[in-house]
């Protein structure tokens, strides 16, 4: 059985070397048959005709080609992970895919070219890259093809393929953006994000345009045919080529050329292809060559091995000290987010697959270096950079430097040491308090030991009755996210009937989940905040934050009865804001943003921490160097 098995897999492997070399022949034949060529001396001749002007520009042409080649390599490794920087992953890039589409068998020759050139990187990721941009580049291809086609037709129903093309162009996107991972079995696929994709269709218009642009250029005079016949006919042509993964595309690309330019004498075109082989496969080839046999002239080696930006780093969510300016931050422990050390600041930010968003302000730092340390994290992983829910002060630094900036909520703050509940701003709060402790509501402070199952199902009938949890932005019902946060649970007659839970570091709590019954007494949860703020009181904290509501042109369309739930307790209210590079970067954040936040991935428990301890203002650090959060005791 396992004989037979190996005899099988040998011949599937020999089937799929032999396909390419067959394909190669058969169109070589069918061009034979169809099409009178001249003696290969005649065609050397006609090669002679092209200016030197010409073989000039199409050099050039080709420089242009491959240097976007590199950078489409460069943003498949920002999208695989791999670690290597731009500079590193185009030089690799340009070489291996000179080799490959030279050699053919892409998938093979291409995966090893950038296994040999990056030392490092696994067979297995540099099969991954060569994949990725294989299926990319045809993807692409495929798009800029249709486009040609809907520009160039000449036809009455060109309104109507131009509406088709924009229609299903923009449910692709749609699509993508939407749905960025794809899971078929135990195959769990990213897309690129839609940065990563408008880069890599950018790269690829470059290169074909710029490779049909030499081919057109090494055409032997009076051939007659403008660049703009030539082009469109040379992607289709260049994708069939890909297809097939013969060597330099030799046979498909004639064939497809010649059939695709029926106006063109053929022996001027074989001609202008002989030369176009000469100068934009054969001499980066012969290049590329010398540098797989001496991959230090690359000037890559096992010393360059580093990260794209080794001022960078990202540590654990679990590393948020307890001193620190939000104690809100803490919800990167929840939304998969982290912490990114650049230089001496430290962001708390979430890698979504469109967007990086630092939260809030910086951890650590200085405010105007934030932009511009964000943008390059977020260029590292091919996502759109945006802060959101900052402060005034942020806000102004991101604008000075160039950034779009947008007022989008209003925090509630109180200050627990001056609170009253006195005077005719807190009319409403008081006859609140007075309903609920006639009901017989108590608040405690639940002990170490949570009564989860209880407050589960305090929850369970909230989603039900208020549909599903926002997330990302907001916390959600999770046992060890909420032994992390201070929690206050109300009872009726002995009954868990809802609960609060605020988020603590030194100087500042942040109100988190709110969750009581349908059923519960009017001012619930007026009772359980007056009492946090009493708590607070005790244990010197100044600032309490009753987290932010939706302070824009529009909120006045929705209900705003969290506002007015807050409004009772007469807070300042303290502007916040979201700030992105440009426009398009601030719609793209913000659709992205709405996406996560009304349509959060499953909830995943975090890792068991211990409370931060306040006494403690400097970080342990541990064996390797990394710091450890600080705790509070129970």
């Amino acid at each position: 059985m396992t004989r037979k098995l190996v005899e099988i897999l040998s011949a599937s492997k020999l089937f799929r070397l032999m396909t390419p070399l067959v394909i190669t022949g058969a169109c070589l034949l069918i061009l034979a048959d169809k099409v009178a060529l001249p003696p290969i001396a005649e065609l050397w001749a006609l090669t002679g005709q092209i200016p030197a002007a010409n073989w000039t520009g199409a050099l050039l042409a080709t420089a242009v080609s491959f240097w976007s080649l590199g950078r489409y390599d460069a943003v498949a490794h920002r999208h695989l992970r791999t670690g290597f920087g731009d500079r590193m992953a185009s030089r690799a890039g340009i070489a291996s895919i000179a080799f490959s589409q030279t050699v053919g068998f892409g998938l093979l020759t291409g995966a090893f070219a950038r296994w040999r050139l990056l030392p490092g990187l696994t067979p297995l990721q540099a099969a991954q890259l060569t994949g990725f941009v294989g299926i990319t580049f045809l993807s692409a291809l495929a798009l800029i093809c249709g486009l040609a086609f809907v520009l160039t037709a000449d036809t009455s129903n060109k309104p109507l393929l131009c509406a088709v093309f924009s229609a299903a162009l923009v449910a692709v996107t749609a699509l993508c953006f939407r749905y960025p991972t794809w899971t078929v079995g135990r195959l769990s696929l990213r897309l690129p994000s839609l940065r990563a994709l408008g880069a890599l269709s950018l790269w690829t218009l470059v290169d074909i345009t710029a490779a049909g642009t030499a081919l057109w250029l090494l055409l032997p005079a009076g051939h007659g045919l403008s660049l703009f016949d030539l082009l469109p006919a040379y992607f289709l042509a260049l994708g069939l080529a890909i297809v097939s993964s013969s060597p330099g595309g030799a046979g498909p690309l004639e064939l497809a050329l010649l059939t695709l330019l029926p106006a063109i004498d053929p022996a001027t075109l074989v001609a202008g292809l002989l030369a176009f082989r000469i100068v934009y496969y054969g001499v980066p080839a012969t290049i590329a060559g010398l540098l797989l046999l001496w991959p230090e002239k690359l000037g890559i080696g096992l010393a360059a091995q580093t990260r794209a930006f080794h001022d960078q780093e990202v540590r654990p969510a679990g590393t948020l000290r307890f001193e620190r300016p939000q104690a809100e931050s803490a919800i990167i422990l929840q939304n998969g987010g982290h912490v990114l050390v650049a230089g001496l600041n430290k962001l708390a930010v979430l890698d979504s697959p469109q967007i990086s968003v630092a939260f809030f302000d910086p951890l650590v730092g200085q405010k105007n270096e934030v932009p511009d340390a964000l943008a390059r994290h977020a260029h590292h992983y091919n996502t759109v950079p945006c802060i959101y829910k900052c402060s005034s002060g942020m806000a102004i630094a991101a604008r000075k430097q160039g950034w779009k900036v947008l007022r989008i909520a209003a925090d509630a703050i109180v200050n627990p040491q001056t609170f009253s509940d006195m005077g005719s701003s807190h009319r409403q709060l008081r006859r609140k308090l007075r309903s609920a402790e006639k009901s017989g509501l108590t608040v405690e402070t639940p002990p170490e030991d949570l009564p989860l199952r209880e407050m589960q199902e305090v929850d369970a009938t909230w989603v039900e009755n208020h549909g599903r949890a926002l997330g990302t932005s907001m916390g959600q019902f999770e046992a060890n996210y909420l032994r992390q946060q201070l929690l206050f649970i109300a009872r009726q007659n002995g009954r868990l009937i809802g609960f609060v839970s605020f988020h603590s570091c030194a100087h500042e709590w942040t109100l988190d989940l709110v969750r009581q019954v349908p059923n519960a007494p009017d001012g619930t949860g007026h009772l359980l905040i007056r009492k946090a703020i009493d708590a607070a009181k005790d244990a010197g904290i100044a600032r309490l934050s009753l987290s932010a509501v939706a302070d824009h042109r529009y909120v006045h369309r929705r209900d705003c009865g969290l506002r007015r739930f807050k409004a009772c307790f007469a807070p300042r209210w303290e502007p916040r804001y979201i700030a992105a590079p440009s426009w398009s970067a601030m719609a793209l954040s913000v659709l992205e943003l709405i996406r996560l936040i009304h349509r959060p991935a499953p909830v995943t428990p975090i890792l068991s921490l211990a409370r931060p301890i306040a006494e403690d203002t400097d970080p342990h650090i541990d064996h390797e160097g990394n710091e450890i959060a600080l705790r509070r005791t129970a």
